[in-house]
């Protein structure tokens, strides 16, 4: 997190110091980019960037959380009222405000596209643990009211289904990114729809509803 000397500072001149921060993370991947260009641009002294900030790690993983925060806020007229969709009607909401978010924000997407591209380093697993919990809260409050609607069984296990749903979206991302395609579009919504088919039916075959027992399973086993 910031100093409290960045808090300090004057609203314009924050926004002016985040905002060509987050230029400058959108363009380069978090080793590529540089102290001394953002400072430049921000009109700001090199010695004046350390004592708002730790360091180029510290100015980075805030910045991406404000573009957490910019998404839920985004997501949350999607979130506010579940019971008005079942669980996997919503899923597929969430994914398309996403995408909706990702036009809007082109910033934060290339951002966010930055890090799943340096996959398995230690910026990435330091900015995930940073930034999973609330993803985790999230789908732990969507899958307890569906199973309050009685759409998914009630003996999940919540806490983990919560943390795998939130892992394997990260997953579905990384996966259309490096193998179908650069663009958050209409693609990314019909493989996200095969993820949530997933989710909703398992990898079983489907029975015909004539020889069916009868048994609905919404999740996989």
């Amino acid at each position: 997190m910031p100093k409290n000397t960045f808090f300090n500072l004057s609203e314009d001149k924050r926004t002016l110091i985040c905002n060509v921060a987050t230029e400058e993370f959108a363009a380069y991947s978090f080793e590529q980019a540089s102290v001394n260009r953002i400072v430049t641009k921000a009109g700001i002294a090199k010695g004046s960037f350390y004592q708002y900030f730790e360091n180029k790690k510290d100015l980075y993983l805030y910045i991406l959380q404000r573009a957490s925060e910019a998404k839920l806020t985004y997501l949350a007229p999607v979130i506010r009222n579940p019971e008005q969709h079942d669980f996997f009607t919503l899923l597929h909401d969430l994914y398309i405000a996403g995408i909706q978010f990702a036009t809007n924000y082109p910033l934060y997407t290339a951002i966010s596209k930055n890090l799943l591209r340096s996959s398995g380093t230690p910026i990435y697993k330091e900015a995930m643990s940073a930034n999973m919990p609330a993803a985790y809260e999230l789908f732990a409050n969507l899958l307890q009211e569906a199973i309050h609607r009685g759409e998914i069984r009630d003996n999940l296990d919540i806490k983990m289904f919560a943390h795998l749903i939130a892992s394997l979206n990260t997953l579905v991302l990384e996966y259309y990114t490096e193998h179908v395609a650069s663009e958050y579009d209409d693609e990314l919504l019909a493989t996200a729809d095969q993820f949530i088919d997933f989710l909703k039916y398992g990898l079983g075959a489907k029975q015909d509803p004539v020889q069916s027992s009868g048994t609905d399973m919404p999740l996989a086993t």
